[in-house]
Parts: C-alpha cells; structure tokens; sequence
C-alpha cells in the first residue's frame, strides 16, 4: 500500500507502532532518530508518509518537519510525542502545528495509529 518512515528513539515503540502499519499492508522504514530519518530523505528515498517522533535526544522531530517543509512534493507527516523530561507532549505538539499534517499523543492505540494513517494517507495512495 505505501511507503512510510518511521523515526523514533525508542526501539519498543518503533515495533509497537510498525507491526500494525505493516499487518495493514504497508511497507515500513525505521529510523533511530531524526539523524538517520534525514539520511534516508536526504538520500532521495521516497516515502508517502513520515511518522516522526517531536522529541529525540540527538536529532529531534522538528528538524525533520523544517527539511520537509522545504521539500517540493513532501510525503504527508504525522507527529506523534509523550512529551519529555523538559517539555510536555502539548508543548511539543505547539512546535508541529502548521507543520505536520496530524499530531497523534502517545499512547495510543491502533485503531487510532490506523484511522489517522489511512486518512492521511487517502489523497496520496489509491
């Protein structure tokens, strides 16, 4: 179904989040952090969805969101944070508005995980 890339910290969450992504047929790239997300898109691999973490000790969502912004036919993005030791998930969240295309607060579920996906996703795959 499509391409996503997932960028997370936290190996636990990347396959909490992947196992439903893929049961529902698509195809997942996982990225440890924003670094490694940035050497994927950088290296002109294309994705129809990125899935980024806000909040990462090296490289952080908001440097994802600010390269793809710049990007001519960027894939969807959807921002997903439980906040941190410093800032709340909300105030993470106040860093994406404008620039992901959905925000999603963890925990959360599945179903939710998978309704924001295949809306997001709906323009851009058939």
């Amino acid at each position: 179904m499509a391409a996503i890339l997932l960028i997370d910290d936290m190996k636990g969450v990347r396959r909490a989040i992947c196992a439903p992504l893929k049961r529902a047929g698509h195809s997942v790239t996982e990225a440890d952090d924003g670094g490694a997300g940035l050497d994927l898109l950088r290296r002109g691999q294309r994705f129809d969805l990125v899935i980024t973490d806000m909040l990462m000790p090296q490289h952080d969502g908001m440097e994802v969101l600010l390269f793809l912004e710049q990007q001519p036919n960027r894939p969807k993005i959807l921002a997903i944070s439980g906040g941190g030791s410093y800032v709340s998930a909300d105030e993470a969240f106040l860093l994406a508005r404008g620039k992901a295309d959905a925000v999603l607060a963890k925990p959360f579920d599945n179903v939710d995980l998978l309704a924001t996906v295949d809306r997001l996703l709906k323009v851009n795959v058939g």
